[in-house]
């Protein structure tokens, strides 16, 4: 031990001693130290992980949602433990030496110090950003058609329904409820509320919900059980994952378990939940479209959702409608027959209403007629008026893109998640928008489309870039297709072993199956109409016979996603002349792919995610393409040269962290160099990871670049969004390299800015004299040199930074103000967040004027390790913190007050408020007198505690 303290020493010595001639030396002399530094550094980061990871389970058993931030920093963290193995590892193998460890090997040690030494600072930051103020969120409540637009407001119905479900809920005697009705009556806004209410009023300690839908899943509902409690189900049997979820819902909690859309009577006890008797803190919730299931089940409380009375129905109709159908207008007694076609049931008369709603007189009654001559269906539990009313919405849809975005939708499964990006990459390769002519313009359409969708209720309100559809929907929209042009099989059954058998596949226009049990496709498939294929699968290995393709000659697009291909030869055998969507993501063992040259109507090519050995240079051949997609889970690590730039119709590229050595003139290697984009004169969209960004940023002009994500840091994969913000990410740069480079072009269209840069002093005078007026989240790390974020004193500015919405800075040693001089007016005005540590010279907040419409939204506010901050406020400055909701301060030791008096304020003046204050942390600030010096003289018989205390009773508001 003392040799390793004696000897580590010896090395910092060193380490000093030798910078002035070199930090290269240094890496060999420190060699022990940089090592024994990282593994320490590591271990305090896997130290914060296993914290934080507590704080996860605890979210997830909550049924909250886990942050992105967080999932990110825990990918990272896996990361860098993995990367620090391998440096144990390494190390064991540079110490063996030659000759027996007589003679070292210097260039190995060279060059795993110089590894350590980076990788540490890596790992530091990794830490501090591993403070998080919150970690989930509550889930949001999946939007169905609502009974009306505001819940159960005004249906008194389903009011004293849900009274009397809470009620038995309430009941020890009762464990096990049915709520049965046809499909569109509303079971499952009813068990959303139920959830709602059980956690608002505290009835049960946990909250567990999962949809079942007709092919019942045992694996997924396992997981998504597991997931909400914070449960880790790692084995591959269900039995066992069985055991031990009924021990997590039996374990003396009070646990309410929901299964929504249950087709079939199905045994609890294979997915682990307990029976009636077994455990009366646990009860369980069950919707149904069929009666029989809840007596399958043996449940005796049963709840029959039954349709609106026609009076509820009529004035839930009128409130969506509007004044347009009051009694004073023509269209009365229209919308009431309307009205009363829909049945009483509230999806039918939510879907009509947005069809028809500001529509002439002409509309109403050639929509009455279409839903007076519906037929009956013969769709399972669907009634004749949700057919038909789902129908006309779908009819009325003025737009023929958005009832073909409509039924590509309906290929996805029930309940799915449906990433938007699927649906541009899809449309695209169908040619459904003939008159877009980019990839940009085609997801702008998607994308107001969609719009249009959820506003007539045929989508679901879900997650930005996701949508959903109502299983009802679904089934209207397949049935729809059968009967016209688009012909679709579609069968996502989890137990689906075979390919689906059919006389004849001549009429199929799409095709989307989904099986973890099917090994084989079949061969020799005649399907001359087929335009779309999608398999979705687990990871099953799927053998595909070498003429699989061969009868598939009108394929545009191909979906295979977490599909193991098995194959003899290469993957497409056979020259798809018309496919122009190529979709592999997720994907694994991928055989080869050199045939791809042959698809010259090729636009979208994607391996998103999967796991990719080596790029085909035969891509370099697709003259057509406009989006590559190169996010690999794994590989490629080579480019090969040329590849890119006979791309010239490219438009968007995505080149992930896994891909990050660009050719240079000292790296001879094969690969594609930075200069090769520079002839892609279409590109206006590039997500990619450049470690050497002063080698990008002067090779790489980017002046046509419309959206872009450009990351130093090897996780450049925190930009696996579609639509993410424009984002710049740029550590261990000089500011002389940035101002050469003409990066100012890139900073004026910048959202989202991570910035570690050396030789600035004034930050926005020297980025960006217009005032970074489109940036939202700006973080500034180790920027040694920056006096100030602004400079008001030498530059005239209208305003500054009027769109950030939060604002970060860490380790500003050198930083004296925010902004020097009166701030320009209008600046920070939607400040949100704002977190300042190791700002060791700033001595107040704010020192000049202040507008009152500055910091007006700022919420949270955290400030740490500052050594030379007396106060933080001023009473001018509180009163703009109208927002302010938390405030944290800590490891300040100068600091005497929070607020302090401004020159010629008058003893006992004013009143220090903060009206929406809910959380305020103060932690070691030592000299710390008072919150606010209401008197000069203090009383001598309370210390600063004392008065803290009193000045925290007085604040009602402070928790």
């Amino acid at each position: 031990m003392a040799e390793k303290i004696a000897f580590s020493m010896v090395g910092k010595i060193a380490e000093y001693l030798m910078e002035p001639i070199g930090r290269q030396f240094g890496y060999l002399c420190c060699y022990k130290s940089n090592i024994e530094n990282h593994r320490s550094q590591v271990e305090k980061l896997e130290n914060i992980g296993v914290g934080v990871q507590l704080l996860v389970d605890d979210a997830k058993r909550k049924g909250e949602i886990v942050g992105p931030d967080v999932e990110a920093w825990q990918t990272s963290l896996n990361r860098i433990s993995e990367e620090a193995k391998q440096v144990v590892k390494a190390k064991a193998e540079v110490e063996k030496g030659c000759l027996n460890g007589w003679c070292p090997n210097l260039k190995l040690r060279y060059s795993l110090s110089r590894k350590a030494k980076k990788k540490t600072k890596e790992v530091v930051e990794l830490q501090a950003d591993g403070k998080f103020k919150r970690v989930s969120y509550p889930a949001p409540l999946v939007e169905i058609p609502s009974t009306s637009t505001g819940g159960f407001k005004g249906l008194q119905s389903r009011i004293s329904m849900m009274k009397e479900i809470i009620e038995a809920l309430k009941d020890d005697k009762i464990s096990m409820i049915g709520i049965c009705g046809m499909g569109g009556v509303g079971k499952t806004t009813m068990v959303e509320e139920v959830k709602t209410i059980a956690r608002n009023e505290n009835l049960f300690d946990e909250v567990a919900m999962t949809v079942v839908s007709k092919t019942p899943d045992f694996f997924k509902i396992q997981r998504e059980f597991a997931d909400m409690l914070g449960l880790v189900l790692v084995e591959d049997s269900i039995q066992v994952r069985a055991k031990r979820l009924h021990a997590r819902l039996t374990n003396g909690n009070r646990i309410l378990v929901i299964l929504d859309d249950v087709w079939e009577g199905i045994d609890l006890r294979e997915v682990g939940v307990p029976l009636t008797g077994e455990n009366k803190k646990c009860k369980v919730v069950l919707t149904s479209r069929l009666q029989r299931v809840c007596s399958d089940m043996e449940i005796h409380n049963n709840f029959i959702v039954q349709v609106l009375a026609e009076q509820e129905a009529w004035d839930l109709f009128k409130e969506m409608a509007g004044s347009s159908v009051d009694s004073t207008t023509d269209l009365h007694h229209i919308a009431k027959e309307v009205a009363k076609e829909c049945g009483g049931l509230p999806i039918a008369l939510v879907t009509v209403v947005k069809a028809l709603k500001n529509k002439e007189k002409h509309a109403w009654n050639d929509a009455l007629r279409q839903l007076r001559r519906s037929t009956v269906t013969n769709i399972p539990g669907m009634h004749k008026n949700v057919y038909a009313c789902v129908k006309l919405s779908y009819s009325r849809l003025e737009c023929d893109q958005a009832k073909s975005l409509l039924l590509l939708c309906c290929l996805f499964p029930e309940d799915y998640d449906i990433p938007i990006e699927f649906l541009v990459r899809y449309g695209v390769g169908l040619q459904l928008f003939e008159d877009v002519e980019t990839v940009e313009e085609a997801r702008d359409r998607v994308y107001s489309l969609v719009d249009e969708l959820r506003s007539c209720y045929l989508l679901l309100a879900g997650e930005e870039k996701f949508v959903k559809l109502h299983d009802v929907i679904r089934d209207v929209g397949i049935s729809i297709a059968s009967k016209g042009e688009q012909v679709y099989m579609v069968r996502h059954d989890i137990g689906l072993k075979e390919w689906p058998e059919k006389e004849t596949y001549e009429h199929y226009t799409a095709i989307s199956l989904t099986s973890n049990q099917m090994h084989e496709l079949p061969a020799g498939l005649d399907c001359p109409q087929l335009k779309l294929l999608q398999l979705l699968d687990n990871y099953t290995l799927l053998n595909l016979p070498r003429n699989f393709f061969a009868g598939l000659k009108e394929l545009r697009v191909i979906g295979f996603y977490r599909i193991m291909i098995q194959s003899t030869g290469p993957l497409l055998q056979f020259p798809l002349i018309n496919i122009r969507t190529l979709c592999l993501d997720f994907c694994k063992s991928l055989p080869d792919l050199s045939i791809i040259g042959s698809f010259r109507k090729l636009e979208i090519l994607s391996f998103f995610k999967c796991c990719l050995d080596e790029l085909p240079s035969e891509i370099g051949q697709l003259s057509n393409l406009k989006l590559l997609d190169l996010r690999c889970a794994q590989g490629p690590a080579i480019l090969p040269p040329s590849v890119l730039s006979n791309l010239y119709k490219l438009e968007e590229l995505y080149v992930g962290g896994n891909f990050s050595q660009w050719k240079t003139e000292e790296n001879y290697k094969g690969n594609a160099s930075i200069r090769e984009l520079n002839s892609l004169s279409n590109l206006n969209t590039l997500s990619i990871c450049v470690p050497d960004a002063e080698l990008f940023f002067m090779e790489f002009t980017f002046e046509k670049l419309m959206r872009f994500g450009i990351s130093t840091r090897s996780e450049a994969d925190m930009f696996d969004q579609f639509r993410f913000p424009n984002s710049l990410v740029l550590f261990g740069l000089d500011m002389s390299v940035l101002l050469e480079t003409g990066i100012k072009l890139l900073l004026k269209r910048t959202e989202i800015l991570h910035l570690k840069v050396q030789g600035s002093r004034n930050f926005l005078n020297e980025f960006d004299v217009e005032g970074f007026v489109n940036l939202k989240e700006l973080l500034l790390r180790n920027c040694a040199d920056i006096e100030y974020l602004i400079d008001a004193t030498d530059l005239v500015l209208d305003n500054a930074f009027i769109n950030l919405e939060s604002l970060s800075l860490h380790c500003m040693h050198n930083l004296k103000e925010i902004c020097n001089g009166n701030l320009p007016a209008g600046s920070f005005s939607r400040l949100q967040k704002m977190k300042l540590s190791g700002v060791r010279l700033l001595k107040s907040l704010w020192w000049g004027s202040i507008q009152p419409d500055s910091l007006g939204n700022l919420r949270i506010l955290h400030i740490s390790d500052s050594y030379a901050m007396k106060s933080l406020f001023t009473p001018s400055i509180v009163k703009g913190l109208v927002q302010l909701e938390e405030l944290k301060i800590s490891l300040c030791d100068r600091m005497e007050e929070i607020v302090a008096k401004e020159g010629g304020e008058e003893k006992n003046a004013g009143k220090i408020e903060f009206p929406k204050l809910k959380l305020m942390e103060l932690h070691f600030l030592t000299n710390l007198k008072s919150f606010y010096p209401k008197s000069d003289i203090q009383d001598s018989e309370n210390d600063g505690d004392a008065a803290m205390r009193v000045l925290f009773n007085q604040q009602g508001n402070i928790e």
